[in-house]
């Protein structure tokens, strides 16, 4: 198109004798034009640069030494050429960048496609072997009678539980690395399907408070961040407890997903560590705790969208963490630092209550 139109220009500073700069000067500003939007290949423009130099250069020449135009118009040619090149080296810098930022993004994609296969995988292969050594654990404990024996066998069966959530608690922190699509999520259908997960598995009173709506991000951190809440929740209660998830608008518009339950609780100086930052995972002394990797994946999901974590008093009595998100991700730096002392999860706003199965 642009060799259609530099031809046409051309043409018109031959049968315009002393008006050939208007033309002159469209052959190459279209030229910069269509280069700049266009996928041309760097030895066409360079041609066609050429072309049209050679072209242009000769009719104007050929116009000063008729004394059509004064020989200072003849220092556009060399000035021009100049010019496009400096243009065609932009434009190709630009492409070159853009080429390079794709691929690297090409790149991250796979790279994620393939970390999520590998937790995949990984999670099988791990959970396989657990499963398997459990339940023969569970088979020898019941036919021995024994009581040494007993201990022996409940003390394996205990060691393998706790690896089995090591397991589950890596998993979880691999998911949370590196990039996600982030998607229109349903907070109280991943609310009601965490509790109704978990309840199979283990004896509780499961009680899902869900009224949060549909929050941007992605749905499987969303729900390793649940879980993880969640096991902390477990880990504190016995059979029959309380495990309540919630999820609502609170005050400002922010999204709160939570988890209480009707343990023992947080003492007030972990409360206020958690409320103003300052550990990002206090492992305690009681002999519960595992390795204080929990909170941090819970932290590392929440500043990825602006938000902050609280710690409080739940309605049972017991711990409450929340998860408080602001209803569009936020730039700067989300207020984690001492602002408030803490929450107590209320009555206000509660507009339906699900119950799932209990134990």
């Amino acid at each position: 198109m642009w060799l259609t139109i530099a031809a046409l220009c051309t043409w018109l500073m031959a049968a315009l004798p002393g008006d050939e700069t208007l033309p002159y000067h469209i052959a190459w500003a279209s030229f910069a034009l269509l280069y700049a939007i266009g996928d041309w290949r760097l030895s066409w423009a360079v041609s066609g640069l050429a072309l049209c130099t050679v072209a242009t250069g000769a009719v104007l020449m050929s116009a000063a030494l008729n004394g059509f135009v004064p020989w200072q118009e003849a220092t556009e040619i060399p000035l021009m050429s100049v010019l496009m090149v400096l243009s065609v080296w932009h434009v190709r810098r630009r492409q070159l960048a853009l080429q390079s930022v794709t691929a690297m993004a090409q790149e991250a994609q796979e790279l994620a496609a393939n970390r999520e296969r590998l937790t995949r995988l990984t999670s099988h292969e791990m959970r396989t072997p657990l499963t398997i050594a459990r339940g023969y654990v569970e088979v020898l404990h019941e036919r021995t009678a024994d009581p040494e024996e007993r201990r022996d066998l409940a003390v394996v069966a205990d060691e393998l539980s706790r690896l089995t959530r090591v397991t589950d608690r890596l998993m979880r922190a691999i998911r949370m690395q590196g990039g996600a699509d982030l998607t229109r999520v349903d907070v109280d259908a991943v609310l009601q399907e965490t509790a109704e997960r978990w309840a199979q598995v283990v004896d509780r009173r499961w009680v899902v408070e869900a009224e949060a709506g549909y929050i941007r991000g992605a749905r499987e951190r969303l729900r390793a961040a649940l879980d993880t809440l969640v096991e902390n929740a477990v880990r504190y209660t016995d059979d029959g407890d309380v495990v309540r998830l919630t999820g609502r608008i609170g005050p400002g518009g922010w999204i709160e997903i939570g988890v209480g339950d009707s343990g023992p609780g947080l003492s007030q100086e972990l409360v206020a560590a958690i409320n103003t930052g300052a550990v990002e995972a206090t492992p305690s002394a009681d002999g519960l705790s595992q390795n204080g990797l929990g909170l941090g994946i819970v932290r590392g999901l929440v500043a990825a969208r602006g938000g902050r974590v609280r710690a409080g008093v739940s309605v049972d009595g017991g711990a409450l963490l929340l998860m408080q998100f602001p209803a569009r991700p936020q730039t700067g730096r989300p207020a984690l630092d001492g602002e408030g002392d803490g929450v107590r999860e209320g009555d206000a706003g509660r507009t339906r209550l699900a119950t799932a199965q209990e134990g």
